[in-house]
């Protein structure tokens, strides 16, 4: 039986692209010449309503999933897709969304969504920027699920900024304290493993993180973390992606949104017909900011009452 490999590519996808689309193709390609007697999954999981983007709440959730299925169409009618490769649009968090009134952590989705045997093989897209918050240990459960998972990380950072080694620039921003911190004493296997091999106390740990003593004896785990992070060659990344990405199409509706000739360079002719079809994202960004306006106005007339009455 041939086993499979498991692409997990969350994001809100209002509306995705045809670069989303590239990249994707790019990736479970990538993905398959390292695993070639493989089966490639790769899934599309787009946030639920609740993902704090105010863009989310612009078209409904039944709309990105229907985008999302043209754009798989996208992909079979403009690429060669291998037989081992297959592209699924998973709305796992929305229905989660349905029934918690919440949104998944990262942490929530990849645990009850997938088997254990499943983790083991299975790649969470990441851009650099989130890699670089991911290993910095600025999301919760970072340390947990950069031992539990691998990562597949493509890096649409301008090399002025971060120069041309990818791999180098990202080993640099872990933050081993800020994520020892993180895991509050629970630490992955790997971890435990490593601490009684180099003959690391309880005591040691807590020392470096809060004192910095000892660093040179925490070093190598930066070396078993970047093992989990296999890199997209620069080359396979559409230098498209960034420029045309989806709050650029946004900006295109609201601005221009009879404009045909300007949303063809973007999406492709379904997703176009869905939107225009349906009227989606009309107004969109003066309806969501008029809504945080409209918020932020209400509790200050409710801070304003409570004052009255305290008077």
């Amino acid at each position: 039986m041939v086993s499979s490999i498991y692409i997990l590519d969350g994001g809100v996808f209002s509306p995705p692209t045809k670069a989303t689309g590239q990249l994707a193709f790019n990736i479970s390609s990538f993905v398959s010449s390292k695993h070639p007697k493989q089966k490639i999954q790769y899934h599309f999981l787009p946030t639920n309503k609740y993902y704090n983007k105010p863009w989310v709440r612009c078209v409904s959730e039944e709309d990105r999933i229907i985008m999302l299925d043209n754009l798989v169409k996208y992909i079979h009618s403009n690429f060669k897709v291998p037989s081992n490769i297959s592209f699924k649009v998973d709305d796992w968090e929305i229905k989660w969304g349905q029934k918690n009134k919440a949104p998944s952590t990262s942490l929530n989705t990849l645990t009850n969504h997938f088997s254990k045997t499943q983790l083991k093989s299975l790649y969470l897209c990441h851009s650099m920027e989130n890699i670089i918050q991911r290993v910095k240990g600025e999301w919760q459960n970072s340390l947990q699920l950069l031992f539990m998972i691998k990562f597949i990380v493509y890096d649409i950072f301008s090399s002025e900024i971060i120069g041309n080694d990818s791999q180098n620039y990202v080993f640099k921003q872990i933050d081993l304290k800020e994520l020892l911190k993180q895991a509050n004493g629970k630490f992955p296997q790997p971890l435990i493993n490593y601490f009684k091999k180099n003959k690391i106390s309880n005591l040691d740990v807590n020392n470096f993180i809060q004192f910095d003593k000892n660093p040179n004896k925490f070093e190598d785990i930066k070396k078993i973390i970047m093992q989990n992070i296999l890199f997209l060659p620069k080359h396979l990344i559409p230098v498209s992606y960034k420029s045309m990405a989806g709050n650029r199409v946004r900006e295109e509706l609201d601005v221009y949104y009879s404009s045909l000739q300007n949303l063809q360079k973007f999406i492709t002719p379904d997703t176009q017909k869905q939107i225009l079809d349906n009227n989606l994202y009309h107004h969109c960004k003066s309806t969501y900011q008029s809504k945080l306006v409209s918020k932020t106005r209400s509790k200050k007339r409710k801070s304003k009452h409570k004052s009255k009455k305290k008077k």
